[in-house]
């Protein structure tokens, strides 16, 4: 009997367990970002609501993942995950406009976009990196910037690729060259630094 008692014992505590864990799990597969799905738009469809007002609310959406992800303390994983959110960012938008996303596109274009605003802010962002490295006052001074910057760049990179459909353009149509001016207008306007 006690062998039984102690089995119904450790029995009870892993149910409990385990129903934890189910509704964890429930609740980080509500709140997680899944991927993009022909139709789904992260945006409610409130009657009288443009399209582009839901685009923009995507991009709303995505601004507190991509600051997390700048928050990362680790130089280099920080920049890899602000691209992750702002890649699955044009995918719902794609999603949205009923356009074909290819990832390789993306990351080429947020890359390209990325790269151009670079070569306008490169003195301050290259003295920033520089000093990450060093031992605790590096990752102190990124939290404190690359959160901003990836906020920055993920609004305008939204506002960009919005208006670049809303005009009629597809993914496959969009030239990053032509859209650079535009880009660091908007990456301006969000609160980042361009010189």
């Amino acid at each position: 009997m006690a062998i039984t008692r102690a089995a119904k014992s450790v029995a009870k505590p892993e149910a409990k367990a385990d129903e934890g864990t189910l509704n964890a799990e429930r609740l980080i597969e509500e709140v997680e970002l899944r991927p993009a799905q022909p139709g789904l738009t992260d945006a409610r469809v409130v009657p009288g609501t443009s399209r582009a007002e839901r685009a923009s609310a995507i991009v709303r959406l995505h601004i507190p993942w991509a600051v997390g992800a700048g928050a990362v303390p680790m130089p280099g994983i920080d920049l890899a995950l602000i691209s992750a959110v702002q890649i699955r960012m044009l995918a719902r938008l794609c999603a949205m406009y009923g356009l074909p996303f290819r990832e390789e596109l993306g990351r080429s274009a947020v890359g390209s976009l990325l790269a151009g605003l670079t070569q306008y802010t490169v003195s301050g962002h290259l003295a920033a990196a520089a000093l990450r490295f060093i031992p605790i006052a590096g990752p102190l001074l990124g939290i404190a910037v690359m959160p901003a910057f990836a906020a920055a760049a993920t609004f305008a990179l939204g506002k960009v690729f919005i208006t670049h459909f809303e005009s009629g353009g597809t993914f496959l149509q969009f030239d990053p060259k032509k859209v650079e001016a535009h880009f660091r207008a908007e990456f301006k306007h969000a609160g980042g630094t361009v010189a």
